[in-house]
């Protein structure tokens, strides 16, 4: 080995080191390199914040509406108030921050391949470090300007697209986690640019993506029924095999009817503006309810509707929310099941208790808790014995359900008005038959095979007590999502990679404004076909990482 590649090991050995990374993704360290080498951006920046004001001064715009789903706290019944507003979609959303001038066009050219210190060639350098450090503030000063972005007008709409540079900056760093494309996913183990991976990121559950009956089912379907039904549930797009599994699924509830849709997205989308479509209905959403149900509420607002937030999971605080609504007001009290992004299970007993005493309406989205709780995988209802008790249930085929699609429960009369009253499901395209096939043959498995319900709990309770005996910070998960809390966008990227590159183990981080500041998490996902041996490396990753970044 030559001197100049002994030096180049030696460095890039260095750079990888513990001590050298926690030094260089520590909060105080970046902010010192930041403030001394960014000084001329800032001062600048601050120039452009003050002009801004003044313009608004001058010419009276108004400040712009703060999207309440990419706030954290504000207007939020029974909420503390917080310092500032959070950039986020609403939960469960991960993302990468909108930036306007890019940490590439500032840096060094040499420094735009390298990463904490590290370039393509391994060597360390400064050039790195200050990538790293720019990195963060950067991060942090344009995910606070996300919304600004996106309210460049002009002759040409296509503005903002071309000063949108964070997601070609991450990718040219060589950090950007989001959009990887596999090349098969066979459940606990996927395959990745060629190379096999544990997977820890997906939400099939109980394993049946891969089911011999729900393969079988789908080819079947194909073969009889044809790729789709090009039409509507409306006009052409509806057949038997939809119906049979809206049979089937709320005979599975214990609810009076079901509707089948395309999606589980166009679930919350469809059933909130077809019942809130008036000035008199009020949207009362959990504040960390998933995005398709901020985007139904957003379609109900167009038409009138009110949207009240109250804090997060906290009865006290929906019947506060609900005693100040009008008496000629009607309300739909809206939450999920399990919370995608934490792993939490809402205080439903709380929230029916609630909703009764009000006399409002509860629709929950089981998305995520279908085949992960309750009797029989029957989802959050069921698992506090509630299921009478909550008018509409719904959710998608896409977790457990190993499809594609959406589904809802509840009385006959209100899923017939919803399937002709909302737009997004009257004229979208019909579920595909190999879809619905799939959804049901995996409904099917589901209740023959309860040995994989059983086998998800006992992987994600293992899974949960050893990450904490490590260190790490949880939350309040109860469920198959456990969340890893690492509350540092650039930590949680490194991390990511560290454990993909170095570990062969695929996670999801979830930074801002996908999550609140401070709330950056790697989000692992856990399925009842995962053996002892996937979650066994997943930990020896997870310590030797977490070690390495100051995590634990």
């Amino acid at each position: 080995m030559s001197m100049k590649d002994r030096l180049v090991d030696q460095a890039k050995k260095l750079a990888s080191s513990g001590r050298v990374v926690r030094v260089v993704s520590n909060d105080r360290v970046m902010r010192l390199a930041t403030g001394v080498m960014d000084a001329k951006n800032r001062l600048r920046a601050a120039g452009e914040r003050a002009a801004e004001a003044w313009d608004i001064l001058l010419n009276g715009h108004a400040l712009p509406n703060i999207d309440p789903a990419l706030d954290d706290e504000a207007g939020v019944h029974g909420a503390t108030p917080s310092r500032a507003a959070s950039a986020r979609p609403a939960a469960g959303g991960a993302g990468l921050s909108t930036v306007e001038e890019t940490v590439s066009a500032r840096a060094p050219a040499a420094a735009r391949s390298h990463v904490n210190g590290v370039g393509a060639n391994g060597a360390a350098n400064g050039a790195g470090t200050y990538v790293a450090a720019a990195a963060e503030q950067q991060l942090a000063t344009q995910m606070a300007a996300r919304t600004s972005l996106s309210r460049i007008g002009g002759r040409d709409v296509f503005e903002k697209a071309y000063k949108f540079m964070t997601a070609d900056n991450a990718r040219a760093m060589g950090v950007y986690p989001f959009f990887r494309p596999l090349d098969f996913n066979n459940g606990p183990e996927a395959q990745l640019e060629g190379r096999t991976v544990t997977m820890l990121g997906s939400n099939n559950y109980l394993g049946l993506t891969t089911h011999p009956k729900v393969r079988e089912a789908a080819k079947k379907a194909i073969d009889k029924y044809g790729t789709s039904m090009t039409g509507s549930r409306l006009v052409n797009g509806s057949m038997r095999l939809h119906n049979e599994l809206e049979e089937k699924l709320a005979a599975y509830h214990g609810k009076e009817a079901g509707l089948v849709f395309t999606t589980g997205y166009q679930v919350n989308i469809a059933t909130i503006s077809a019942l809130l479509a008036n000035k008199r209905s009020v949207a009362m959403i959990d504040k960390d309810d998933h995005a398709s149900i901020y985007d139904g509420v957003r379609l109900a607002q167009a038409s009138g509707a009110r949207m009240v937030r109250y804090k997060h999971s906290d009865p006290a605080a929906l019947d506060s929310a609900l005693s100040e609504i009008a008496d000629t007001e009607g309300a739909l009290v809206i939450t999920d099941g399990v919370f995608s992004a934490q792993g939490e299970i809402a205080n439903l007993p709380g929230i029916v208790e609630v909703v009764k005493k009000h006399k409002a309406r509860l629709l929950v989205d089981d998305a995520h808790a279908l085949g992960v709780i309750g009797p029989g995988g029957r989802g959050t209802a069921a698992h506090f014995g509630l299921g009478k008790d909550v008018d509409l249930i719904g959710g998608t085929f896409s977790k457990s359900l190993a499809s594609i699609g959406g589904w809802l429960v509840g009385e006959r009369k209100v899923l017939d008005y919803i399937q002709h009253f909302a737009y997004s499901f009257l004229f979208a395209a019909s579920a595909a038959p190999p879809c619905v096939a799939a959804a049901m043959a995996a409904l099917e498995v589901m209740q023959e095979e309860p040995w994989r319900q059983e086998k998800l709990r006992e992987n994600f309770t293992y899974m949960r007590v050893e990450l904490q005996r490590l260190g790490f910070e949880l939350g309040k998960t109860e469920t198959a999502v456990i969340p890893i809390y690492i509350r540092d966008d650039l930590k949680t990227v490194m991390m990511w990679k560290s454990l993909l590159d170095d570990y062969a183990l695929y996670v999801n981080p979830f930074i801002t404004p996908g999550v609140p500041p401070k709330q950056q998490v790697l989000r692992t996902s856990y399925m009842a076909t995962h053996e002892r041996k996937h979650l066994d490396h997943a930990l020896e990753a997870f310590e030797k990482v977490g070690k390495k970044f100051g995590v634990i």
